[in-house]
């Protein structure tokens, strides 16, 4: 593991002043949420971590984050004196948990702030967060890395303590209605309870082969036979099968069994206990949901909620009836002729999983409302009870909402007879090939043979159906750590500006002391709130689609600037590729970020201004683009456009160089940028009457903010001018 050298410096500095980097504990009297909520003048002992930090001269704003809100915290050099705020600017970096006491107060636009009078290192991180604060763009990083997502999004840390609140009422709705709490064993000889594949494992100490549970619903069953009257289980389960945005591997379910109740009685309770649990969460039964192409459609949990067979489903779907087509062969040949194509080997599955198969495809895709299946032949249904009308069919149900199948239930059967021949009949199924048929579960009919009282049982997949009330088109979005496959690509698991590997280098509190060329006053603006500031802005969301329009304008608009927008572009390109941001984003950036330059005449105020968002707009650019470019000129936008990813930090860093290795090769006997080298670049550095108009602070600025010496930050720039010399006409 790398840690970032310059973090551990300042570790290291903490515990020479005989502090400690790593508390032990904080006494809190506020969360950030009800720190926020106090009234002025109020004071509060209140921690999180930090988010980010805007240093302007003699006072720095601060965001901080916890579990509850995020809140701005503002720290004074004429509150803190002139050393105690200094070590702040010294010690503390985004990513840090630091305690804080002061008093709560409003900026002059509203914003809650609390003024620090005392603060304290809580925990030192060593490695640098993400740079979108706003959130992770790189979907796989956020799965591999949770807690990179949950801590730079709050909408992904509220989605898991919905989930757990959800889960939490529903062990309480039980428990109102005189469920029992049990547990039952994840490793079991007899892969039984549901029709699908298992993932096999060995008990050394037995050395027997044993299954991770498909499902707990055998045990759950045989409590009722032993005594208890209702119970239920919020299970981990494994399926060994394939792998989709609406299927997970392992997964969490909640199965109940109720003595003496039929499958009808489990809808009725079924309808209540949704109904009630999203009107306590959500305040409504009415809540919109992603449909099949993603688009959010409004769906109604209020009772009664419609009851549809699956001949029936099946039927109005495709016109096949698989109560004439009453037999493999019959149903496959149907299916053939209607010229409906499984995305399975049919010739594998037996009678009931073809019909499952074929109501997969062309019918529960289509149901959105909340809506009751029911009615499964036999064949499907190895564990349900015969109709007793019907035979060919059972007492079960599914629960079907958006698409997906979010409730599985039935009358169970409990003749052990009967369970005897069904078993018998998905063995042999099992041995024809048919991987996803029961195996026999010899022990649990040996239970039924003592008598099992008439039940209904029910299985709810939790994952689906938080993901359908956070509307999330993808079950790894409400799994905390999902199961993924090991990435041997990345060094690490981290995030970049494009989701690459983990930028390690340190992010230090941002000093924007850089003056306009003809030494104008800075102007210090205070910062907006962190919640309203533009949250797409801080997303960076890639425009490198505009690089040809972007060369368009270069010759529409740039002419004594030209060798400088394209220098500048090549050097972000360069960059990009090192810290893992989109190439052609990047080189977009630098390409047009002084496009309005020679429009100007050389009038700074309005640089960045009305003149370059007019040229931008013709080619349709995003926010994004424009609020990059503004960046850069830190002294007029800090406070609107901080320093907040490695793209702007990049930007600006490079701006100065690019113009100032120009004005090296110019002076070059050959005028060719092939013969400057670095030294010769460092040596004019020194020079402060070489283009004394470029700001060499600002150059330096890369071994701050990208944590590269300058001397390979010069090299890296060099080279990237190097290859576009023709261009440049050097």
């Amino acid at each position: 593991m790398h840690f970032d050298p310059f973090r551990l410096e300042k570790a290291q500095k903490i515990r020479d002043a005989g502090k400690q980097p790593y508390a032990s504990s904080f006494e809190r009297t506020h969360t950030l949420l009800e720190t926020k909520t106090l009234t002025d003048g109020m004071h509060a002992h209140t921690a999180g971590r930090v988010m980010l930090m805007r240093d302007m001269g003699k006072l720095t704003f601060a965001t901080l984050q916890d579990h509850t809100e995020r809140l701005q915290i503002l720290f004074r050099e004429d509150v803190l004196g002139k050393e105690g705020y200094a070590e702040i600017l010294e010690l503390i970096d985004r990513g840090d948990f630091i305690g804080v006491n002061g008093e709560r107060f409003k900026t002059n636009k509203g914003e809650p702030t609390l003024m620090v009078k005392e603060w304290v290192m809580l925990s030192k991180a060593l490695s640098q967060p993400p740079e979108k604060w706003h959130g992770i763009a790189d979907q796989e990083t956020a799965w591999r890395q949770r807690y990179l997502d949950m801590m730079s999004n709050q909408d992904t840390l509220k989605r898991f303590q919905f989930r757990s609140l959800f889960v939490r009422l529903m062990r309480e709705f039980y428990w109102k209605h005189d469920f029992t709490e049990v547990e039952t064993p994840v490793l079991v000889n007899a892969a039984s309870g549901a029709l699908a594949a298992p993932f096999k494992t060995h008990h050394e100490a037995y050395d027997l082969d044993v299954f991770l549970r498909i499902a707990p619903e055998t045990f759950l069953k045989e409590c009722l036979v032993g005594g208890f009257d209702r119970v239920f289980e919020v299970a981990r389960v494994f399926r060994n099968e394939g792998v989709d945005p609406s299927h997970l591997q392992d997964f969490t379910m909640v199965e109940h069994y109720a003595a003496y109740w039929d499958y009808k009685k489990n809808m009725d309770f079924t309808e209540q206990m949704l109904s009630t649990l999203l009107e306590k969460m959500t305040g409504t039964t009415k809540i919109s949901i992603p449909d099949r192409d993603g688009k959010l459609v409004e769906v109604d949990f209020a009772p009664p909620w419609p009851r549809l067979s699956i001949r029936e489903a099946i039927l109005e779907k495709c016109g096949i009836d698989f109560m004439k087509e009453n037999s493999q062969a019959a149903l496959l040949k149907a299916i053939k002729s209607k010229g409906i194509k499984l995305e399975v080997d049919v010739e594998k599955l037996g009678f009931g999983n073809l019909i499952d198969q074929l109501y997969k495809k062309v019918a529960r895709p289509d149901i959105v409302q909340p809506t009751f299946i029911m009615e499964h032949p036999i064949e499907l249904s190895p564990l349900a009870r015969r109709n007793d009308h019907h035979p060919g069919i059972t007492d079960r149900f599914q629960l079907v909402v958006g698409g997906w199948e979010i409730v599985n239930a039935y009358s169970e059967l409990v003749d052990p007879v009967d369970q005897q021949e069904r078993f018998d009949a998905q063995a042999s199924a099992h041995a024809g090939g048919d991987s996803d048929a029961h195996e026999k579960d010899d022990d649990y009919v040996k239970a039924l043979s003592y008598g099992c009282p008439p039940c209904s049982g029910w299985g709810m997949g939790v994952d689906r159906i938080v993901a359908l009330i956070t509307q999330q088109t993808n079950l790894r979005d409400v799994v905390l750590f999902p199961l993924m496959k090991p990435d041997e690509g990345r060094e690490t698991r981290g995030t970049s500006e494009a989701g690459g590997t983990e930028i390690t280098e340190p992010i230090l509190p941002i000093n924007q002391s850089t003056n306009p060329p003809n030494n104008q006053p800075k102007t210090i603006h205070e910062p907006t709130s962190q919640l309203s500031n533009k949250p797409a802005l801080l997303q960076h969301a890639e425009y490198g689609h505009l690089l040809p329009q972007a060369h368009m304008l270069l010759e529409e608009h740039a002419v004594q600037t030209k060798p400088h927008l394209i220098a500048t572009g090549a050097a972000m390109e360069a960059l990009a590729k090192k810290f893992g941001g989109d190439v052609q984003t990047w080189k977009v950036a630098g390409t047009l970020h002084d496009l309005d330059w020679d429009k100007l005449a050389k009038d700074y105020e309005e640089h960045c201004g009305t003149t370059l968002e007019q040229m931008l707009a013709t080619i349709s650019a995003p926010s994004e683009l424009l609020g990059d470019i503004r960046a850069h000129y830190a002294t007029k936008y800090g406070a609107e456009y901080p320093l907040d990813s490695m793209l702007r930090k990049s930007l600006y860093c490079v701006d100065e160089l690019t113009g100032f290795i120009i004005a090296v090769t110019m002076v070059r006997p050959s005028r060719k940028i092939a013969d400057v080298e670095v030294i010769s670049v460092k040596k004019k550095l020194k020079d402060k009457s070489f283009a004394a108009q470029v700001d060499r602070e600002q150059i330096k600025k890369c071994e701050e903010l990208l944590g590269i010496p300058l001397d390979e930050m010069i090299g890296m720039v060099l080279d990237a001018m190097k290859s576009v010399a023709g261009e440049l006409g050097l």
